[in-house]
């Protein structure tokens, strides 16, 4: 068992694009860490900034939020979700948690390859971070 195993990483994902995405890995039995949690969502939009600092609080390693991007079919929930993550960004600068340990992403709905690099992308920043 590695290390990575024992990492926590939350990954939000729209039920539009990036969890289909998703569903094409299992889907072609590749494998990811047991430690990879994922909600399906609408859009991430709808999670305030204090989730994401309770999530770190309660145990949560790092947190991935895989987006429809611009292609986001709710007006104006994008560029809102950035700002927002900015603003977690900042809280957790103040917090004194590593801002890697946090990622708004793209994902698309055949995107296997980036989905599992964004997992590995995620692991070695969480590392790193818990060295630190």
């Amino acid at each position: 068992m590695s290390p990575e195993d024992d990492l926590k990483i939350l990954i939000i994902t729209t039920m539009i694009s990036s969890y289909p995405g998703a569903n094409t890995v299992g889907q072609a039995r590749l494998q990811y860490s047991p430690g990879t949690f994922i909600v399906r969502v609408p859009d991430p939009v709808m999670f305030p900034e204090e989730f994401y600092l309770d999530s770190f609080a309660k145990g949560i390693d790092g947190i991935i939020i895989m987006s429809s991007g611009s292609d986001c079919p709710y007006e104006g929930a994008y560029p809102r979700l950035s700002k927002r993550v900015g603003r977690v960004y900042a809280r957790m600068k103040e917090q004194g948690i590593d801002t890697s340990r946090l990622k708004l992403t793209t994902i698309c709905t055949v995107c296997k390859a980036a989905f599992l690099k964004e997992i590995r992308e995620m692991q070695q920043n969480i590392l790193k971070a818990k060295a630190a």
